[in-house]
């Protein structure tokens, strides 16, 4: 029901309190938010909707279809889909700095963490995140702190690449396009993951 809401809408308040519903569903770590959030992307097209949403939705819609997408991705029997679907959209969406106005804090927070959830298992799912030139963007966001250590979202991009450098079949690839070790483990990233 709230899919089609959310398709069908043309009002952005509408689409907003549809997605809302859908995230708060999925939120939990119970049964029913597991079964929603799989039914939301292999019975329903969800993903389909959420890159319609990502692409012409208000930045409130945006928001909002970000955080369902990060509850989605916390279950790995859908990290497939979710790359083959959304992950060249959501490396578009991921700023090129920390410092970018174009995208509230929290927005890049929860696309890390999306990127943090597929990079936890599935080395192809690595591979593809980098293949989609995402890696520079990921390392400038890191790279910020707020004068006390990195912001939020620079801790969530120190991890990601933490995550991403865990993966050694990748070494070689990583040092292949001109990064080293250092661009992920470094005493920022290995900070923000102990």
């Amino acid at each position: 029901m709230y899919l089609s809401i959310m398709a069908r809408s043309i009002r952005p308040y509408t689409q907003e309190a549809a997605i809302g519903a859908l995230q708060n569903i999925t939120a939990g770590n119970g049964l029913v938010s597991q079964a929603i959030a799989h039914t939301i992307v292999q019975r329903e097209n969800g993903l389909l909707q959420a890159i319609k949403m990502l692409q012409e939705g208000g930045m409130d819609v945006k928001k909002t279809a970000v955080s369902l997408l990060c509850n989605i991705s916390r279950y790995r029997e859908l990290h497939a889909h979710i790359v083959k679907q959304l992950l060249p959209q959501l490396v578009v969406m991921l700023p090129n700095s920390d410092t970018s106005t174009d995208l509230p804090t929290e927005v890049t927070v929860s696309l890390c963490h999306i990127l943090i959830n597929l990079s936890q298992d599935e080395t192809q799912h690595v591979r593809a995140i980098v293949n989609h030139g995402a890696l520079p963007k990921i390392i400038n966001i890191s790279a910020k702190d707020n004068g006390f250590g990195p912001t939020r979202a620079g801790q969530a991009a120190c991890i990601l690449l933490h995550s991403m450098w865990s993966h050694s079949e990748l070494h070689r690839a990583y040092r292949k396009a001109g990064y080293r070790k250092a661009d992920f483990v470094n005493s920022r990233t290995s900070k923000a993951v102990h």
